[in-house]
C-alpha cells in the first residue's frame, strides 16, 4: 500500500509540474499562434545613424599601370565581366596613431558599369601594432574620371598591440581614386558600438 501511495504522489507531482511548465509557455505559444515573433519586442538601434568624424583617414598610392576594372577587357557580345587585380599602399592616421596600410584585391566590372571590389588590407603602427581586415565595396566613376567607392571592412580577431581595439570590429568607408595620378583618399568610420554585448 505504501508503494502505491508513493507512485500516486510521484504521478501527481509530475502532472502538476508539466501543467505548471505549460502555463509558463502559454504566452509564447499564444504569440506564435497570433503570428507575433519574439523579434517584435526588440527595439532597432541606430534608426537615425550619424557617422560623425572618421576614426581613420589615409592618402594611398597604387601603380598607375593597374587595370581597375576597365570595361574594354569585356566582350560586348557576351555576359563576361572584366576582372583585374590591384594593390595599394598608404599612410594614414588612426585617431592620433600613424598607420602604414597595404592591401590588394580584385575588381569585377558589373553589367551596370560599376565595379565590385573585394580584398584584404593590413594596418601597421610604428609600435608594432597590426590589424588586418577583409573589405568589399562598390565603385563608380564620375564624369571627371574619379573613382568613388563605398564599402565595408570586417576586421579579423587577431589585432595586436596598440591596434588591438580593432579586433572583430566593423567599419564603413569611402574612397576617391584618381587613376591618372595613381593616388587616392580614404576615410573609415567605426560601427563597433552598434551591436549589443
Amino acid at each position: 500500500m505504501k508503494k502505491q501511495s508513493f507512485v500516486v504522489v510521484i504521478f501527481i507531482t509530475m502532472v502538476t509540474s508539466i501543467y505548471a511548465l505549460s502555463l509558463g509557455d502559454a504566452p509564447y505559444s499564444q504569440k506564435q499562434a497570433q503570428g507575433i515573433s519574439i523579434l517584435d519586442s526588440i527595439d532597432i538601434k541606430n534608426t537615425n545613424l550619424t557617422l560623425g568624424k572618421p576614426f581613420y583617414t589615409e592618402i594611398f598610392e597604387f601603380p598607375k599601370s593597374q587595370n581597375l576594372g576597365d570595361s574594354e577587357n569585356s566582350s560586348s557580345s557576351s555576359n563576361a565581366t572584366a576582372n583585374s587585380v590591384y594593390s595599394f599602399k598608404g599612410n594614414g592616421k588612426l585617431d592620433s596613431l600613424q598607420i602604414t596600410a597595404t592591401g590588394s584585391g580584385n575588381a569585377v566590372v558589373r553589367e551596370d558599369g560599376t565595379n565590385l571590389l573585394t580584398g584584404r588590407a593590413l594596418f601597421t603602427s610604428p609600435q608594432n601594432g597590426t590589424a588586418s581586415y577583409s573589405f568589399e565595396a562598390l565603385t563608380n566613376t564620375t564624369e571627371k574620371g574619379i573613382k568613388t567607392s563605398l564599402g565595408t571592412a570586417f576586421f579579423d580577431a587577431n589585432a595586436t598591440g596598440n591596434l588591438e581595439s580593432l579586433k572583430s570590429t566593423v567599419g564603413v568607408y569611402e574612397s576617391y581614386t584618381d587613376a591618372a595620378e595613381g593616388k587616392g583618399l580614404f576615410a573609415m568610420w567605426h560601427l563597433k558600438d552598434l551591436l549589443p554585448k
